[in-house]
């Protein structure tokens, strides 16, 4: 198997990019407009969500394998944010949502 060369490294990149723009576009498009129709979450936020978070982890675990300290501050900061989006959750759901 032979390396990739920049122009070929490049030509990829630009592929992915375009292909991550086209498939996260609709998915935020149909998940609003699903959210603004039946006041529910659907599925295609949950596909967005989740490929943002897996595409945030992926880079962050690659900066931290390069001993890049920013990977490790990312997630940190991350799981900062999960947890007290969670916790405000909670409180929501106790105090307005019953």
């Amino acid at each position: 198997m032979k390396k990739m060369d920049e122009m070929e490294l490049k030509i990829n990149q630009k592929g992915i990019k375009w292909s991550w723009t086209f498939m996260v576009f609709p998915l935020v498009i149909w998940g609003g407009y699903n959210y603004v129709k039946t006041r529910e979450t659907s599925l295609p936020i949950f596909l967005f969500v989740l490929q943002f978070l897996v595409y945030f982890f992926v880079t962050s675990i690659e900066k931290i394998k390069v001993d890049d300290s920013s990977g490790k501050k990312q997630i940190l900061i991350s799981f900062g944010v999960i947890f007290l989006l969670v916790l405000f959750g909670v409180i929501l759901f106790l105090t307005v949502g019953r």
